[in-house]
């Protein structure tokens, strides 16, 4: 007349933006149960990935109980090592017919168990120029306009810091800003056009949405 428990740990809660982590997860799901149905637990952990395949649940290991067998323990392990959107979802009933239901699964203190990301890829900046006549190293008789591509999946364009100075023979002069940002996919472009005469230095550096 038991139902069986459930509880579910992962290794890493670092988390960034809530749900976004920048390396590996493991969830560790323990199942309480005297009268363990393997094939009824397995048929209800619904486990999604947007960008690919999803991870699959290891081998169950047993942890014999006491006194009734109440306490008798199935454990097994599910590894998210690939980026991308996760969903994770558990349920089980016995072979009785005693149900956990997945509102019942005890968490504990895990940051974003049921729905996170796994995003381990570094974004790649790149800077292009349309004016690339130089004289004498830096100097240019023409205006410039740089072209900024950042390529990140879980891009936040208030996470991108760019610094420009303008400085006219020692005087700090205005200095251009960065235009909106347009996004297609995965890639994300601004410009910055250097219209007027001044000394410029450009710096730029980012994190995405998991902290890279």
């Amino acid at each position: 007349i038991t139902d069986p428990a459930i509880d579910v740990t992962y290794d890493n809660n670092a988390a960034d933006s809530n749900s976004f982590f920048k390396a590996n997860r493991t969830a560790t799901i323990v199942v309480t149960e005297r009268n363990f149905n393997q094939a009824d637990i397995e048929s209800k952990i619904v486990i999604t990935n947007t960008d690919g395949a999803a991870p699959t649940i290891s081998a169950w290991t047993k942890k014999e109980g006491t006194g009734n067998l109440d306490d008798t323990t199935w454990t097994a392990k599910v590894v998210y090592n690939k980026d991308g959107d996760y969903t994770f979802d558990i349920a089980c009933a016995d072979l009785a017919g005693n149900e956990c239901k997945s509102e019942d699964v005890n968490y504990g203190d895990s940051v974003a168990p049921t729905a996170f990301t796994i995003d381990k890829t570094i974004p790649v900046i790149a800077v292009a120029y349309d004016n690339n006549s130089a004289m004498n190293g830096n100097y240019y008789k023409a205006s410039r306009t740089a072209t900024i591509t950042i390529t990140e999946h879980n891009f936040n364009a208030d996470r991108v810091n760019i610094t420009v100075s303008a400085t006219d023979d020692g005087t700090v002069v205005g200095a251009p800003s960065e235009s909106s940002w347009t996004s297609k996919g995965d890639t994300h472009t601004a410009t910055i056009h250097y219209p007027g005469d001044a000394m410029y230095t450009f710096d730029i550096t980012m994190s995405d949405k998991a902290g890279n």
